[in-house]
């Protein structure tokens, strides 16, 4: 019976710290995310530049079409401070990659409307430019990257 009980109190002990654990740990928002990847950290710091911070440290959800660095740098630096620009990356809602395959036309922040096509090898396209990587995951929002700017 003692050995019964010191199995529970051990089981009870591990969930607490495993519940102070994640606590502890901080959600990240779709920018905190942007910042800390390698092929998106252009973007980020143009969206800081830009005074679009405020807006994606909102509640979301978003989805985020980001183009990687080596598209995103090619932009003059005008371009990359448009504001105009970086908002065509972004839509209201969460559309993973799974479900971008049911949509073909969504309306971004910036009032333009793009297209996702799905190719022939299944994968899918943006504007005409392939995802690179998808279903980056952060606390309002979801990432994909592309290989190329929506202008």
């Amino acid at each position: 019976m003692e050995l019964r009980y010191k199995k529970v109190l051990g089981a009870i002990i591990f969930s607490l710290s495993l519940l102070s654990i994640t606590t502890n740990l901080q959600a990240q928002t779709v920018l905190e995310v942007l910042k800390t990847n390698d092929q998106t950290s252009a973007f980020a710091e143009a969206i800081e530049k830009t005074g679009l911070t405020d807006r994606l440290s909102q509640d979301g959800p978003y989805t985020l079409f980001v183009p990687a660095n080596k598209a995103f740098n090619k932009l003059s630096v005008d371009e990359q401070n448009n504001s105009s620009l970086l908002l065509n990356h972004i839509i209201t809602g969460k559309a993973t990659k799974r479900s971008l395959k049911h949509i073909s036309n969504m309306t971004c922040l910036s009032g333009i409307t793009i297209e996702v096509v799905e190719m022939n090898n299944n994968s899918l396209s943006v504007q005409n430019y392939p995802l690179i990587s998808s279903n980056i995951r952060a606390d309002n929002g979801i990432i994909h990257i592309i290989g190329g700017v929506i202008q």
